[in-house]
């Protein structure tokens, strides 16, 4: 009998790791696949599913509370948000768990940031404790850019110099335009 609890004990990691298969890390040029985000804040729905956007150029902003850089890129990343708001939808990600942060400190931060800019502050789509995200496009430094096409495909991974209208405009046209590929070693590539 000990023999048997042995061998089920041994044999269950084996059984449920060929139940659910490992998710693949996506580089530039994969398909996103349609996953629904949950976790979501600060937009009229609390999940968001990544076929929706289809039409839309999203940037997903990997960012912490704490990440003086992060923040420094909002109002950036919020007037470009204006200004394409119908092509474009660039949705906040935060990892609490990695960023010593709760989604009761982010809400807090974020509605503090709309006080701070007279409640213009146009970003949407905050979200947090997500880990397919994470598990899709790992990171070691933030902030971290991950650009999806209209068509849903990995375009860019990008740090913040390469978010910029041109870029955007040059995404939404069908062309790579100027971004570097980031890598965890903060090594840039360029793109063709």
């Amino acid at each position: 009998m000990k023999y048997l609890i042995g061998l089920v004990a041994m044999l269950l990691p084996i059984v449920s790791a060929a139940q659910s298969p490992p998710v693949k890390a996506l580089a530039i040029g994969d398909t996103v696949p349609d996953i629904t985000l949950t976790n979501v804040f600060n937009y009229p729905s609390s999940t968001i599913r990544l076929a929706d956007l289809k039409g839309k150029l999203v940037i997903l902003d990997f960012w912490a509370t704490w990440c003086g850089s992060c923040i420094h890129g909002f109002p950036k990343l919020d007037s470009l948000q204006k200004k394409f708001s119908n092509t474009l939808q660039v949705m906040l990600v935060n990892n609490e768990g990695n960023s010593g942060s709760n989604e009761e400190k982010i809400k807090a931060f974020l509605r503090s940031w709309k006080i701070k800019t007279n409640g213009s502050f146009a970003l949407s789509a905050s979200i947090s404790k997500n880990p397919a995200l994470l598990q899709l496009f790992p990171h070691t430094f933030i902030p971290h850019y991950v650009w999806i096409s209209p068509q849903g495909k990995v375009i860019a991974i990008t740090s913040s110099e390469e978010v910029t209208a041109a870029n955007i405009q040059a995404a939404l046209n069908g062309s790579s335009g100027k971004k570097s590929a980031k890598t965890g070693s903060l090594q840039f590539h360029p793109q063709n």
